[in-house]
Parts: structure tokens; C-alpha cells; sequence
């Protein structure tokens, strides 16, 4: 969001550099007006931009700074900086194969294959998905699991940061065994809030206690569109 006005001779804008179309402002509307009433009282308050670690400890009241590293918009007010603009990071990732485990109780990676869109991360290798900047991200994925055993079996998942399990994170599931030839079947959703770095490597883990539980990829029906075996989204909160 750009906001320009001006008041007698004296022009501002807010912020002095392009703010990109995920930008989102939350909220901040009574923040903003204290930024243009300050413009309309002070003569020393500018905006400027720069990065983040630049950004100059104390300023004039109503000062904003545009950070061109991680694209969000502060503004100098009672003394703090406060953060009025926040850029919108997102991805969401996807693959279309069955997922088989090849020992039980024994964790193995999830396959991500397919970037679908996104906007401030990467898929690495080895299905890592990696965050362009520092943040607060919500973190959800879905499983479409399917049980070709006799009895029920259960399923673990969870996410790694740079190869580390996050702790608190794991959930399980028990997938219904077949019924005659027709397989038991769950599909498996949940989130969790990371808090990452930029170049940090986020991968989803998954273990089994039968090994005819599988992450299976529905292909499209007569009617219904293909049903991928992991879909996977992430974005900044």
C-alpha cells in the first residue's frame, strides 16, 4: 500500500518506497493518521528506507521506515518503532506419487515434489522447503493415507527445522484396515506456528506402524478432480 497526500506546500508519502502488492497493513489505521498529522506539525519528520539493521534507533514522531530487505513499513511513534505494514510470504507445494514406507516405527521423509505458487520461499533438495526472510510462518499440510492391511494402523507426522525434530509437534492417526477390497482411508491435517529465519529448512517426517499404510495419490474421477498424495502450504502470520 502507497499512501501521497499533501498539506499546504509540504508533500509526504508513506512509505517512500513501492510497497508490493502482498503487502497487508493490519489494523494500523489510527497509527497511519498519527503519521500524517505528525507530517502536518513537524517539519523534521521524513520517511526513508533502507535495511532492516539500518534502521536508525530513535526518529522524529511519525517517521516511517520502508525496510528493503524484508519489505515491511515501521512507524516511529510514542517513542518505538512500530511495525504498520507486514509482507505477505507464502508458498504451497504439493506431490502426485504414492508414499511408501519401507520399515515400520522408523521415520521416513515426505516427498514434496511440485512448487503449485509461491512468493518468499524455495523447494531445496531432499523436499526442504526454504524461507527468503525472517518470520512468523503457519505451517499446514495434508496426507491422503490409505490402508490395504487387516487391522488398523497408525500414523505419525511431524516437521524438522534444519534437521531437528520441532518439538511439541507430532500427531498421530489410526487409518481403518480394509473393508473386503476396498482399502481403509484418512486424510491427515493439521498445523503448527514456526518461527524461521531466512535459509532456514523446514521438511515433513512421517513413520508407520504397517507398511501396507501408504501416502497414496488419488488420480481424478469422472467427477472429482485428482486428490495429491501431500499437499503442503506455509505463509506468514
Amino acid at each position: 500500500m502507497a499512501v501521497v497526500g499533501t498539506h499546504a506546500l509540504k508533500p509526504f508519502t508513506l512509505p517512500v518506497a513501492p510497497v508490493p502488492l502482498g503487502m497487508q497493513t493490519r489494523n494500523n489505521d489510527n497509527l497511519m493518521r498519527q503519521a500524517f498529522n505528525a507530517h502536518d506539525t513537524d517539519d523534521t519528520v521524513h520517511n526513508q528506507s533502507g535495511l532492516l539493521s539500518a534502521r536508525p534507533a530513535t526518529a522524529g514522531e511519525g517517521a516511517v521506515w520502508y525496510c528493503t530487505d524484508t519489505q515491511d513499513t515501521y512507524l516511529y511513534t510514542g517513542g518505538n518503532w512500530v511495525q504498520v505494514g507486514w509482507a505477505h510470504w507464502y508458498g504451497a507445494f504439493s506431490d502426485d506419487t504414492d508414499q511408501t514406507a519401507t520399515t515400520i516405527n522408523v521415520e521416513k521423509l515426505v516427498n514434496i515434489s511440485t512448487t503449485d505458487v509461491a512468493r518468499g520461499f524455495t523447494l531445496g533438495s531432499s523436499s526442504k522447503i526454504i524461507p527468503s526472510y525472517d518470520g512468523l510462518y503457519n505451517l499446514q499440510w495434508s496426507f491422503q493415507l490409505a490402508n490395504d492391511a487387516a487391522g488398523e494402523a497408525d500414523v505419525w507426522i511431524w516437521p524438522k527445522v534444519n534437521g531437528t525434530s520441532v518439538p511439541n509437534t507430532s500427531g498421530r492417526v489410526t487409518v481403518d484396515s480394509k473393508h473386503g477390497s476396498i482399502k481403509g482411508h484418512l486424510i491427515a491435517i493439521w498445523n503448527v506456528f514456526l518461527t524461521l529465519d531466512a535459509g532456514d529448512e523446514v521438511q515433513l517426517f512421517w513413520e508407520t506402524t504397517d507398511l501396507d499404510c501408504i501416502i497414496e495419490n488419488i488420480p481424478a474421477g469422472t467427477y472429482h478432480p485428482a486428490a495429491p498424495s501431500v499437499i503442503v502450504t506455509i505463509n506468514r502470520v
